[in-house]
C-alpha cells in the first residue's frame, strides 16, 4: 500500500540536477499493484518513517550533485525501480508453496506424487529461478523444446502426451499466481497444448481378442497350478477390468458369492488405502465359475485380503506389471502392462457389442468421454458386428 509520493528534486546552478519521484510503500506490493506505481520504490512502515527516510533521500542527492556524482546516484534509483518492477516470488519459492497448501492437503495421493515429480525433475531445473512475472510464452516454448530433445532413461525426447502433463501443472501453478495478485493473465495460452501423437504401438496397448485368448489359455493351463497366487489376481483383472489399486486393496468381505460380484470400495494406488478413483463404491458382476474359484482361493489364503502379498501384506505396485511381462513371453504374445490389462477389458466388451455407457459403469468411469478410447477398433473386429446389424435391419419380416 502507498503511504507517501514525494519528488526528489535537488539542481544547483551550473551542474545537472536530480529530479525523481519516490514511492513509499508498506509491505510488498503486489505484481499488479507494482504495475500502477510510477517512481522509485522504498518501503516504509508509516508516514513518519517515510518522511525521514525521503530527507535522508534529498540529503544524499545533494551530496551527489556537489561531488558531481549525479550519474551514480540516478544509476542506483534506476536499479532498484528495475529490481522493484521484478518484485513477486520467483517461480520455486511460490511453487513450494502452492505444492504445500494447494496440492498436498487435497489430492489423492497418486496424484500428489506425480505434481511432486513433475515440479523437481522438470519444472524446477528449467523455471525455478525465473520470477513468475518473467514466464511468457517464448519461455514454455522454449521448455517445450528442450523436453523434446532431453534423455531419460527410456530414450530421447518427450512424447506430447507427457509434456503436456507438465504444461498442466504450470498452468495450475499459474492460475493461483493470478489469484494471489503476483500476475495478471496466465502465460499458457490453448494453442499451446501439443497434440498428442498416435503411433500404432501407442493405439495397441493392449491384447486383441487372440492375443487375450492366448494369455488365458496359458494362464489356466499353466499358472493355474503352477502359481495360483499369480493365476488369480490376473485372472480377475482380466476379467473384471479393475485398477490395480483397487485389486489390491480388495478384502474377503468384498466378494458377493450371490449374485456373484465384486465390490470395490477401496483403492491403494501408492501407500495410503483411499477411496476408488470417481470416489464412489462400484459393484462389478463375475462369472459363476469364476466365483466359484475365487471361494476356494479364500480358504487357502490368511487374513482379510483377497489377494495378499508373499509378506501377507498387499501386492507391490510392481508385482501385476511383472507377472504380466513374464505371462506375455511364455504365451509368446505383446507385452502390456497391468494398466493395458484394463484396457483390454474395455476393448474386448466394446468387440461384444457393449455400449460407451455400459463399458464406463463396468470399468468405473465417471462418464463416457473417457471411455472412447476402448472403442477404437481394428476393421477386422468391427466387421462382424456391423455386418450381424446390416443383417438384421434388411432382413425382411424383422422389426
Amino acid at each position: 500500500m502507498v503511504i507517501l509520493r514525494k519528488r526528489l528534486q535537488v539542481q544547483v546552478a551550473g551542474r545537472s540536477g536530480i529530479d525523481r519521484w519516490i514511492v513509499f510503500v508498506q509491505g510488498t506490493p503486489t505484481e499488479l499493484e507494482s504495475a500502477t506505481i510510477r517512481g522509485t520504490v522504498f518501503p516504509a512502515k508509516n508516514k513518519a518513517e517515510a518522511l525521514r527516510r525521503f530527507a535522508e533521500l534529498v540529503e544524499a542527492a545533494r551530496e551527489a550533485v556537489a561531488a558531481g556524482q549525479v550519474s551514480d546516484f540516478l544509476d542506483a534509483l534506476d536499479s532498484r525501480q528495475r529490481s522493484h518492477g521484478r518484485s513477486g516470488p520467483a517461480f520455486a519459492e511460490f511453487a513450494e508453496d502452492w505444492f504445500r497448501t494447494c496440492v498436498s492437503p487435497d489430492k489423492r495421493e497418486s496424484g500428489v506424487e506425480t505434481d511432486r515429480s513433475i515440479l523437481d525433475n522438470h519444472l524446477l531445473p528449467f523455471l525455478g529461478k525465473r520470477r513468475l512475472a518473467d514466464i511468457d510464452a517464448r519461455m514454455i516454448d522454449q521448455y517445450k523444446a528442450e523436453k523434446r530433445q532431453q534423455e531419460h532413461q527410456y530414450g530421447t525426447g518427450y512424447g506430447a502426451h507427457t509434456i503436456n502433463n507438465h504444461l498442466s501443472v504450470l498452468r495450475r501453478v499459474m492460475e493461483k499466481a493470478i489469484e494471489y495478485g503476483h500476475i495478471s493473465a496466465n502465460p499458457m495460452r490453448q494453442t499451446m497444448w501439443l497434440k498428442r501423437e498416435t503411433t500404432p504401438e501407442e493405439s495397441r496397448a493392449w491384447w486383441t481378442p487372440a492375443e487375450e485368448w492366448k494369455a488365458m489359455e496359458h494362464l489356466r493351463t499353466n499358472w493355474r497350478v503352477r502359481c495360483p497366487e499369480r493365476y488369480m489376481p490376473l485372472v480377475v483383472q482380466l476379467v473384471v477390468g479393475m485398477r490395480f489399486g483397487e485389486l489390491r486393496a480388495l478384502e474377503k468381505q468384498d466378494l458377493d458369492l450371490t449374485v456373484p460380484g465384486l465390490w470395490v470400495r477401496r483403492s491403494m494406488a501408492r501407500k495410503k488405502i483411499t477411496t476408488p478413483k470417481n470416489r464412489r463404491a462400484r459393484f462389478h458382476v463375475i462369472p459363476h465359475g469364476l466365483a466359484d474359484e475365487l471361494q476356494i482361493w479364500m480358504l487357502k489364503t490368511e487374513g482379510q485380503l483377497l489377494f495378499p502379498g508373499p509378506d501377507g501384506g498387499h501386492l507391490a505396485n510392481n508385482s501385476l506389471n511383472r507377472w504380466y511381462r513374464e505371462l506375455a513371453q511364455e504365451a509368446e504374445i505383446r507385452e502390456i502392462t497391468s494398466h493395458g490389462a484394463r484396457h483390454t477389458s474395455g476393448s474386448s466388451y466394446a468387440v461384444m457389442g457393449a455400449s460407451q455407457k455400459a463399458i464406463a459403469v463396468m470399468l468405473g468411469h465417471a462418464d463416457t468421454s473417457a471411455t472412447e478410447r476402448y472403442t477404437h477398433l481394428q476393421v477386422g473386429e468391427t466387421a462382424p458386428l456391423v455386418e450381424a446389424r446390416w443383417a438384421r435391419l434388411t432382413e425382411k419380416g424383422t422389426p
